[in-house]
């Protein structure tokens, strides 16, 4: 064998394993960058204080949602936004697409801009108010008979709440405030005389404050009702993940998650909350789109 041929078939062995090489890299590297690029990425809402535990709830909803859904649309990353959001700021960033998914209570703003996920998040138990107030007030709010006396009193709302407008559009007395931190201690400071909370919010909120203001307390007769649904709203050019979250949770609707998942957060709020025997003053709202769902019963809490 000449020296030529034996480097001839040197060089040929040399390529076939630097072949082999280059295609094992190739087949690494597609097989881990393949599926996070085809992996569909979900920023939403972010919860960065640890008494603020609100949004845990839709969270694990989004999550479910999500998950149901993975053989028709694929895998999912969900990622919280990295800044607690006003609503109007995360109405912007909706519209920007900078945040993908957002769950609150429904403004015609809202769903008039962006994609909304008909399905109340929380079978609208947002709408059911019961009343923080100063503990000495209590027999002033037992003797209340007439939705009139409310409306005489000063109410405490955030600024930018869905529920604060219709308050106003109903022609209760409203003392805006931005900060939510701010209306519990406004409120024993006097600056207002109920502070309405949805029976999912009260109590957490109670317990968590107790110490530091232990004037507050949840009055013990009244409560205030009207349709106020949370949805997830989209951002306008996410359409394939509103038909995603909107599949998702009929899929739990149908096969009874959906309610599961409800009773075991909210169950015990509603049971403290006692809205059969309390004196519930039922109110319109103005607001309501008539696209919510109120002809699907399955959907929305009924008292019992």
């Amino acid at each position: 064998m000449s020296s030529s041929g034996g480097a001839f078939r040197l060089l040929c062995i040399f390529l076939r394993f630097a072949a082999v090489a280059m295609a094992m890299v190739l087949a690494m590297v597609l097989g881990v960058s393949g599926p996070a690029q085809s992996q569909e990425r979900i920023v939403t809402n972010a919860v960065m204080d640890e008494d603020d535990k609100r949004e845990n709830y839709p969270y694990i909803l989004l999550h479910e949602a999500m998950e149901r859904t993975v053989a028709d649309y694929g895998a999912y990353e969900i990622v919280p936004y990295g800044l607690l959001l006003q609503r109007q700021r995360a109405l912007i960033e909706l519209e920007r697409g900078t945040l993908d998914v957002f769950s609150t209570a429904t403004q015609p703003a809202w769903e008039e801009r962006l994609r909304t996920v008909r399905i109340p998040l929380r079978k609208g138990i947002l709408g059911y108010r019961l009343f923080l107030i100063h503990k000495d007030r209590q027999p002033v709010f037992s003797d209340i008979r007439e939705i009139d006396l409310l409306r005489q009193m000063r109410l405490g709302s955030g600024a930018q709440w869905s529920i604060t407008k219709v308050f106003d559009q109903l022609g209760f007395k409203i003392v805006r405030i931005n900060s939510y931190e701010a209306l519990f201690r406004a409120l024993i400071a006097g600056r207002f005389d109920y502070f309405p909370r949805g029976v999912n919010e009260i109590f957490h909120e109670y317990d968590g404050r107790t110490e530091k203001l232990p004037e507050m307390a949840i009055e013990a007769d009244l409560a205030l009702y009207m349709p106020l649904p949370t949805y997830f709203f989209v951002a306008p050019g996410r359409e394939r993940l509103e038909q995603r979250l909107t599949a998702g949770l009929e899929m739990m609707v149908a096969d009874g998650s959906f309610e599961d998942l409800f009773l075991k957060h909210h169950g015990p709020s509603l049971k403290k909350a006692r809205l059969a025997h309390r004196r519930i003053f039922r109110l319109e709202n103005p607001d309501l789109s008539t696209e919510t769902p109120l002809e699907r019963p399955e959907l929305w809490y009924a008292p019992q």
